[in-house]
């Protein structure tokens, strides 16, 4: 089994503080929310214990069917242009390498802490987190689209995590 692995290519600015807000603003605190960990720019995330990885290359193109005539007269266009999408599944176990950053190399090691770790620090803030996918010698930029994390009566103590990847350029405007 080969590794997968997520590097961040860049961010926005608050991404490299640690954030705690309290829920609501206000004298009557329901909550508190702290970001943990930090997962700055050139940071590395490393899956080794995937269950599985799907590749969809989806090349959407519409047709034109003529009245009248057979299927081999049917005008093909090609409107849009390719989408790859990386869907990654996991199980979140007890293992100190499988998130690796320049702060917090072997900090991250429970299950809780990886699961603190995706919700609270490696979340996307915006379009600008950007990242570099690599899998078996395919190598990706783009952005996180989805990530879920689930865990059933059978496996009470582990996570399964899965992550949708997008390839592509990430725009965000004009400078």
């Amino acid at each position: 089994m080969s590794d997968i692995t997520i590097t961040k290519k860049s961010g926005d600015c608050t991404d490299k503080s640690l954030i705690t807000q309290n829920f609501p603003d206000n004298c009557n605190i329901l909550f508190t929310w702290t970001q943990t960990y930090l997962f700055e720019s050139c940071d590395v995330l490393t899956i080794r214990n995937y269950d599985s990885i799907d590749f969809e290359l989806c090349s959407p193109a519409g047709d034109f069917p003529i009245p009248e005539l057979r299927d081999v007269e049917n005008i093909l266009v090609k409107a849009e242009g390719n989408r790859l999408v990386i869907s990654v599944a996991w199980v979140i176990t007890c293992e100190p390498t499988t998130i690796v950053t320049n702060q917090a190399a072997d900090c991250i090691t429970s299950v809780q802490e990886q699961l603190d770790f995706f919700l609270n620090t490696f979340q996307p803030n915006s379009i600008e987190d950007s990242y570099v996918i690599s899998i078996d010698g395919i190598t990706r930029f783009g952005a996180v689209r989805k990530m879920s994390f689930s865990k059933s009566a059978q496996t009470p103590v582990t996570y399964s995590g899965r992550l949708e990847f997008i390839a592509g350029n990430v725009v965000v405007g004009e400078s």
